[in-house]
């Protein structure tokens, strides 16, 4: 029997993450997320190093472009730290995920994963731009001003990844099985949401 998995993506200052752990919490199963960087390092049998830190979830661009010298059997020499890294993530998201049901976050689950191995449902967290900066002011102690910068950055940046990645367009609706804005229905009746609709088509 397939396992069940949600995929969440998100604009930066939705709460994605938040709703991620709330389901995951509720459901009595697994929360994968900024995790995923160290656990993909392990399995690759590679070091953690600044430049895998930084190329968590970005696209491949010359700034990026850290080569891995001393290839192994999960790892191809000379890809830059960004197509390396994706590439350990997504072998490990499909091992995780034909072992166990899980909530991931980001890392373009939604797209890695083969719908004819696994159960999943691909969700995307939004909320107006003034309430995104609005908490990320608050939970980062910021001014406005760097709260929106910081908010356009991290989406741009997650934007780049995705698109990079999948070729897919990150920000259409037609992407995901289900949107949800998290200012309009609050963080526990978005999970509370989501998690009945996972209930009802998984």
């Amino acid at each position: 029997m397939a396992h069940k998995v949600i995929c969440i993506n998100r604009r930066c200052g939705s709460g994605g993450h938040i709703i991620g752990e709330m389901v995951a919490k509720e459901l009595g199963i697994k929360y994968y997320d900024k995790n995923l960087l160290e656990l993909a390092l392990e399995y690759g049998g590679l070091d953690q190093t600044k430049a895998f830190e930084n190329a968590d979830e970005k696209a491949t661009n010359s700034a990026f472009y850290r080569l891995q010298y001393n290839g192994n059997d999960k790892v191809e020499k000379g890809k830059p730290a960004t197509e390396t890294l994706f590439q350990l993530q997504k072998d490990l998201m499909r091992e995780i995920t034909s072992k166990e049901d899980c909530v991931i976050i980001g890392r373009c689950g939604d797209y890695v994963l083969d719908p004819d191995e696994v159960n999943f449902i691909s969700v995307f967290v939004t909320a107006p731009f003034d309430d995104r900066v609005a908490h990320i002011m608050d939970n980062n102690h910021l001014n406005k001003r760097q709260a929106i910068v910081l908010t356009k950055k991290i989406d741009k940046r997650r934007e780049d990844y995705y698109d990079f990645f999948t070729k897919r367009d990150w920000k259409d609706a037609k992407n995901y099985d289900l949107v949800l804005n998290s200012s309009a229905l609050g963080y526990e009746k978005a999970a509370k949401l989501l998690i009945n609709f996972y209930k009802d088509i998984m």
